[in-house]
């Protein structure tokens, strides 16, 4: 997913979409695309917005990737975007990631080898700021999202990466197509949320101490580069 203004950063992003913001000597999207190829991914769809022509540009060399541009990227948010790429996806499960993280390969081998079909990868708290905490019950289906840690029994904080099965994705486009034109700003852990709750389970696997962290302003990269960068 990697649509977004990247406003946050300020200057930084007035050229280039923030998946293109380098940490440690590299642009996070090819950080996350090079590891995909590492795990044996062979099809990679970029659902671009803004600043679209640098993630065409980055296909010249990785052919494994291609785009997916959403013209209303300014005034819509992820579910928009995901919901947008369905003709491209096909009939394939897949791995669903944001462009502003860095991570460890366990990360995405964790997902792969998962018996569960469809999956909400958490961790133990990384983050300083922005957390986004996921609670889920004894089965280890996800029951609830907050920002707000006193508001759930959380089980650890959202990575943003998961696995979705062709399936429940087919399901999930059903249920957003019905409220798309109400809540064109919904992001896709609410529709994940939703969709566990009364359609189909989402499962929640945890890794405790993953390295990786969301970057998504100046404050985060620093951060990133003194404390992640040099242990993934």
């Amino acid at each position: 997913m990697a649509a977004g203004l990247g406003t946050r950063f300020g200057k930084m992003t007035e050229t280039m979409p923030k998946g293109f913001v380098e940490v440690g000597g590299k642009s996070m999207i090819e950080r996350s695309v090079e590891t995909l190829i590492a795990c044996g991914i062979e099809k990679i769809i970029i659902g671009t917005g803004y600043r679209k022509e640098k993630y065409e540009d980055l296909q010249k060399k990785y052919p494994q990737i291609e785009t997916c541009f959403s013209p209303k990227y300014a005034e819509t948010n992820s579910m928009y975007t995901l919901w947008n790429t369905r003709n491209q996806i096909g009939n394939d499960g897949f791995l669903l990631l944001e462009s502003d993280l860095i991570f460890e390969e366990k990360a995405i081998r964790a997902l792969l080898e998962s018996p569960w079909e469809d999956i909400m990868l958490i961790s133990s708290v990384t983050k300083f700021q922005d957390q986004y905490y996921v609670e889920s019950d004894a089965d280890n289906i996800l029951t609830a999202c907050s920002v707000i840690k006193e508001e759930i029994e959380a089980k650890g904080e959202l990575v943003g990466i998961h696995k979705l099965s062709d399936s429940f994705y087919r399901k999930m486009c059903v249920e957003y197509e019905k409220i798309v034109d109400d809540k064109p700003k919904l992001g896709y852990e609410y529709m994940l949320l939703s969709m566990s709750k009364e359609v189909s389970p989402v499962y929640v696997l945890k890794i405790d101490r993953l390295q990786w962290y969301e970057i998504d302003d100046e404050q985060d990269l620093k951060y990133a580069e003194e404390n992640i960068i040099n242990n993934i």
